[in-house]
């Protein structure tokens, strides 16, 4: 899609990344072949990197960014730590220098108390990290982050610091001119993780008070300062529950997340990065001094609420594995303009306002379009989906909304996964933290569990949708309503199953009577429990917005008080008797507030005969270990013929710069590998296969 955007594109090599956008001499030789005066970074691969951005001003051009001392003051972990404390930060107890091996990891681990975080001094985006609770989580996770910071960054020095329990991930995001100004903006609220890798961030924080804010911005200041820091930088921290705070790293470049603070401030960072390179002072909007005098200036407070959604092209039901695939059909939310209170032209000093009558921003920073393919090479992320309102609640509203309008079909996503975090009460309470996807979704996640309301809600838009696609071409209920203002239509059964990949999915049946009555269908659902149905419940559905070609029908209940609609996400697999699946007729796939269902749809006479089809094969993968994810094999640790203990390391899978360890689950004997170290893999890719006898169940 930039590509595409571009006045004029020129190849840097080949897709791997250390062959095209880490490739420094090939990046400024297109530069100057284009007349270009600047390089801006982006947040990934180069934009943290000393070396690169001292040969951008050697070869005569600007780079968009801070220059190369404080990356190398900020961008080794290791010094950076040392430089805070001395510029008056409060900092994580640990080890204040590098860990040159295992035995030294475990012996500085115990010192520094468990549990430890093991981190790449030169890392950043959730790379090159482990947690370890004893010695052989640190030996184990020590070897794995090494691995990965020399993948990724090409420097595999280690740390140790005393890892915070159930911490808040807390960010002040910095603007610095030439001139010594500083600016230290609104904090962002990064706690919802997985895999140290940011799913859901928010600007503010339900967790700071104004003075906790303020202090946080105070040591941001004080440590740009300290580095002679220039252009956009993060600083980030980590809060305990009663808001002690330490310094965590300092991101010398702009973050995946800065909309949030772009829409909670009304200013675009990139343009300010762009004049402070091109040498003006930052306006003196961001640096005056109100009532509260020096105390606020340059302390920015939040205006409304933002919340960013990043949508990844990940399989959240298998542990968040990465995906990759096309998108054959892409279909964003609707996108309202963002009021920009702030925003200056620089020249002129014009002011640019976009107003929203109803206060309510949905932004999308993509970099695909419908038809464009996730590849392994690069991070799985799809897009950045983010809103703001004047209140926490209004925006979070705004994001279920967006979220259920946003369609992504041809690779697994974790769009489903996103709209169950909004609902999640305690999301919504804004009190959670780091842990909080593995204390809310223990087991994974499975798919949003409905209510029973919402179970009946569900059933009638499916029904609705049959009766649509099966009495009109055109597909919409009010075909139905014109062809006879009172019709009733055939009962039906719907069997509702979860699709969230899991064997023994729940099952439901669900009986259906419906009627056309005043320009409304009234629907009749029986629930069948052991061959025996439950007292019919009666709905009224006002109206359906959908066409049979759609894949996204929005479905009107006459009982909702606030007449909020019902997003349903609809994909159709004709059934045919004898196929397998156990029935004949319609099968919908459903997204529906998070939840994943398949849905066949039969006739009263059809259900009958469903139970004499035969049930679909399912191949025995229980002596095999296979691929999780596409990727490649990077180490193998086992031979054909060598005994293995449960738990023992059998290989590493690298997919998207990330290393996953995949184990033997039971112990067993290695009876084939069938396949060879720097080997891309599929998705279920056989590695190795055991020995019979062995039994082994590997999910």
């Amino acid at each position: 899609m930039h590509v595409k955007m571009a006045d004029e594109a020129h190849c840097v090599g080949p897709a791997a990344s250390k062959e095209s956008y880490l490739n420094m001499k090939k990046i400024i030789e297109v530069a100057r072949l284009t007349g270009a005066q600047g390089i801006h970074p982006g947040y990934g691969f180069l934009s943290e990197n000393a070396t690169f951005a001292d040969l951008v001003e050697s070869s005569g051009l600007s780079f968009i960014g801070p220059s190369s001392y404080p990356m190398t003051q900020m961008g080794d972990k290791i010094n950076s730590k040392k430089v805070a404390k001395a510029a008056g930060c409060f900092i994580i107890p640990g080890f204040e220098g590098e860990v040159p091996d295992e035995d030294a990891a475990a012996r500085l681990a115990t010192e520094v108390g468990y549990p430890v975080m093991i981190k790449a001094s030169a890392g950043g985006g959730g790379k090159g990290m482990r947690i370890a609770y004893n010695d052989k989580e640190v030996r184990e996770g020590f070897a794995l982050s090494k691995a990965e910071a020399l993948s990724s960054f090409g420097d595999d020095r280690m740390l140790i610091e005393r890892y915070i329990e159930d911490p808040h991930h807390i960010e002040i995001q910095v603007l610095a001119d030439k001139f010594g100004n500083v600016v230290a903006f609104p904090e962002r609220e990064c706690s919802v993780q997985r895999r140290n890798q940011k799913v859901v961030e928010e600007s503010p924080s339900c967790l700071l008070s104004v003075e906790t804010r303020r202090l946080m911005q105070e040591q941001a200041i004080m440590l740009c300062n300290a580095v002679k820091y220039t252009s956009a930088g993060t600083i980030e921290l980590l809060a305990d529950s009663k808001q002690n705070f330490y310094f965590l790293e300092m991101n010398t470049r702009l973050q995946v997340e800065h909309p949030i603070t772009e829409l909670v401030s009304g200013e675009d960072l990139v343009e300010h990065m762009l004049w402070i390179a091109s040498g003006k002072p930052l306006p003196d909007r961001l640096l005056g001094v109100n009532s509260e005098g020096d105390k606020k200036k340059g302390k920015l407070d939040p205006k409304g609420w933002a919340i960013e959604c990043r949508v990844y092209a990940e399989d959240p039901l298998r542990n968040f594995l990465p995906c990759i695939g096309p998108l054959s059909t892409y279909i964003e939310p609707i996108r309202t303009t963002p009021h920009h209170p702030n925003a200056e032209n620089h020249n002129d000093g014009e002011q640019h306002e976009h107003h929203n009558p109803k206060d309510v921003t949905v932004r999308i920073d993509t970099g695909v379009r419908e038809g464009d393919s996730i590849s392994m090479f690069y991070d799985p992320m799809i897009s950045k989906l983010v809103t703001h309102s004047p209140s926490r609640r209004q925006t979070v509203a705004a994001m279920e909304t967006a979220l259920d309008q946003y369609y992504i079909s041809g690779l697994v996503n974790n769009l489903a996964f996103c709209r169950s975090i909004m609902r999640n009460e305690r999301f919504r309470s804004g009190n959670y933290s780091t842990k909080f996807i593995g204390q809310e979704y223990p087991k994974g996640f499975k798919g949003e569990q409905l209510t029973h309301e919402e179970t009946y809600k569900l059933v009638s838009s499916a029904a609705a949708m049959f009766y649509v696609r099966k009495e009109t071409a055109k597909g919409t209920i009010d075909e139905l309503y014109n062809n006879a203002s009172e019709a009733a239509y055939e009962e039906i059964v719907l069997k509702v199953t979860d699709n969230n990949g899991q064997i023994n999915a729940n099952e439901e049946f669900f009986h259906v009577k419906a009627s056309v009555h005043e320009e409304a269908l009234l629907l009749e659902v029986s629930k069948h429990v052991a061959g025996e149905s439950n007292k019919a419940h009666k709905l009224t559905l006002s109206s359906l917005d959908w066409a049979s070609d759609s894949p996204i029908a929005v479905a009107h209940f006459a009982d909702n008080q606030l007449d909020t609609p019902f997003y349903v996400h609809f994909e159709s697999h004709g059934l045919q008797a004898g196929d397998g699946h156990g029935g004949a007729g319609d099968v919908f796939n459903l997204r529906f507030l998070g939840s994943q269902k398949r849905v066949e749809i039969r006739t009263l006479l059809e259900h009958k005969l469903s139970k004499f089809i035969l049930p679909p094969d399912v191949k025995d993968h229980s002596n095999h270990i296979l691929c999780p994810m596409p990727g490649s094999l990077v180490k193998l640790f086992v031979q054909e013929g060598q005994s293995v203990e449960a738990g023992q390391q059998i290989a590493v899978v690298e997919a998207m710069k990330m290393q996953n360890v995949l184990r033997a689950p039971k112990a067993g004997k290695i009876h084939k590998i069938s396949a060879k170290t720097g080997q891309h893999l599929k998705v279920d890719q056989i590695i190795v296969e055991f020995e019979k006898e062995a039994k082994l169940n590997y999910a």
